[in-house]
């Protein structure tokens, strides 16, 4: 790799391929405010004995026995709270779980039995069977995800095993534990639902530890497995595409982002890596003609400031200077504007305001935030489970806080804790995907600068070298081939106008400038 490119390199970021995973992610940070009066943990002391146990829990089981289901849930509160009965806040959480299940309140009923699960697994097993349905009736798996995923033990039938298991990798995956994800992924059964997803993730899992040949055959099994779903298809799709890229194979790279559905949300990400892959491939040509399509008034709303660059750099390499420069001078016009705007907006947002900003832009009302910005959290089935999640949250919140007694206080705790939990997950990754679009912006901004300077520095040496060489009138020539047309195609010159039915078809069949033998890239 030339030195004098490094500036423009630095700009272009060549990084690994992030991967597309149409699951929800289990939170990653703490709750704000009050958080439930238990510890997380499991004591260390040895697991009281099931005598122990119905001792502990006498009033509460005098209490159900009558039919008492309030009595009964103050006696559990009782032992939660108490730090002295440490020892059997577990089996007390998972008898919250089912008596809260009866009374009609299933998202705390599912809070509930987490922590049973947490605190006292081998206890708690029975819990799993009916949290798994309370999971999906709230729509929040993703609390069960980290649960799950640090008691893969749990002792229970293999229908259930299967359920656990696959929902348990989830949640090593989103939290990098891949070698654990992939141990996990061996427990789901091929005769279980959850199976074609399994060997979806397994392949993403596989080409993130670098074992993309292993990952390619996994996922090409996935993609037949899952045939009938076509948007689960198409995320499979552009994970094949990545994984082709990731193994430097540019040809099968761009075949596969090729295959990702127009109607696909992840279409426009798959035309820009698309573009990467025919640079990689050295082939400019192509690189533009689907960069082509993310800078027409089509995707002015879309968040695609690397697009920008990566069209500078191959006219750059198809010695196109002015051209090149003029694309700097615009992408400096069109995205400091837009950083600064993230950036203020961004200073005055906390987790909350955020998430509302993403989910109203979801709904279609007014966002501070930019679209550009939000565009792909309401595609993301993460982002709307847990929209949905909040929902019936906040439904049985106000359920509970109009009932009286120390469960119902304790209830609102659980309940509470857990909402915050998702607004500062989900908040909080929408602030940070914000802040990073500052962070990289701000780095191109500066670096646009140092790459005209390189341009014009190349472009110099360029000809001098030329003309030492008795080169500087003899620019490579090449024939202006005639477009293939396709059968039951037509073709037509671009002549500045854009239309819609355009979008996706453009070719681009541009002559380098180079002097002859100092072509930059073809």
């Amino acid at each position: 790799m030339s030195p004098r490119r490094s500036t423009l390199l630095r700009l272009l970021g060549l990084g690994a391929l992030a991967f597309a995973l149409g699951v929800p992610t289990a939170p990653q940070a703490g709750p704000r405010g009050k958080k439930p009066p238990e510890p997380v943990e499991a004591v260390e002391d040895a697991p009281p004995t099931d005598e122990e146990v119905a001792e502990a829990l006498t009033d509460f089981t005098t209490a159900i026995t009558s039919g008492n289901k309030e009595a009964a849930m103050d006696a559990l509160v009782a032992i939660a709270r108490d730090p002295e009965k440490e020892r059997f806040h577990g089996a007390a959480y998972a008898s919250m779980g089912g008596v809260l299940a009866t009374m009609d309140y299933p998202y705390a009923s599912l809070v509930a039995y987490g922590h049973g699960i947490r605190l006292d697994p081998a206890r708690s097993a029975q819990g799993v069977a009916p949290s798994l349905a309370l999971a999906e009736k709230v729509s929040d798996t993703a609390y069960l995800e980290q649960v799950f995923s640090a008691n893969i033990g749990l002792e229970v039938d293999a229908a259930t095993r299967s359920r656990l298991a696959y929902m348990a990798a989830r949640g090593s995956y989103l939290q990098g534990n891949f070698a654990t994800a992939m141990g996990i992924l061996t427990l789901v059964s091929k005769d279980a639902s959850e199976y074609a997803q399994a060997q979806a993730l397994k392949g993403v899992v596989l080409s993130q530890q670098g074992k993309h040949t292993e990952a390619l055959t996994t996922l090409l099994v996935a993609q037949e497995l899952n045939k009938a779903d076509p948007e689960r298809t198409d995320v499979i799709l552009l994970n094949l595409a990545r994984t082709y890229y990731a193994s430097e194979n540019w040809e099968r790279a761009s075949e596969y982002y090729g295959r990702v559905s127009r109607t696909s949300p992840w279409w426009p990400e798959a035309q820009f890596e698309r573009a990467w892959a025919h640079f990689r491939a050295q082939d400019m040509n192509g690189t533009l003609s689907y960069l082509q399509n993310l800078v027409t008034p089509y995707y002015a709303d879309y968040y695609f400031p690397e697009a920008h660059i990566l069209r500078t750099y191959a006219l750059f390499l198809m010695c196109k200077f002015p051209e090149a420069s003029k694309q700097i001078d615009s992408f400096q016009a069109t995205w400091a504007p837009v950083r600064d705007a993230l950036e203020k907006t961004l200073a005055g947002m906390d987790d909350q305001a955020a998430f509302d900003d993403a989910r109203a832009y979801a709904e279609g009302g007014d966002t501070k935030l930019p679209g550009m910005v939000l565009r792909t959290f309401p595609d993301e089935q993460r982002f709307q489970e847990a929209v949905t999640a909040l929902d019936n949250l906040d439904r049985e919140l106000n359920k509970l806080r109009s009932r009286q007694g120390k469960w119902a206080e304790f209830s609102v705790e659980l309940l509470e804790a857990r909402r915050d939990e998702i607004v500062a997950s989900e908040g909080g990754r929408i602030r940070a995907a914000t802040q990073a679009k500052v962070d990289q912006l701000t780095q191109m901004i500066n670096d646009t600068e140092l790459a005209k300077l390189d341009m014009l520095k190349l472009e110099t040496r360029l000809y001098e070298q030329a003309a030492q060489r008795g080169e500087l009138a003899e620019v490579e020539r090449k024939a202006q081939r005639d477009v293939r047309v396709r059968k039951g195609y037509r073709a037509w010159p671009f002549e500045g106008e854009i239309w819609a039915d355009e979008i996706g078809y453009y070719v681009v069949n541009a002559t380098p400038e180079c002097p002859e033998g100092l072509m930059q890239g073809n």
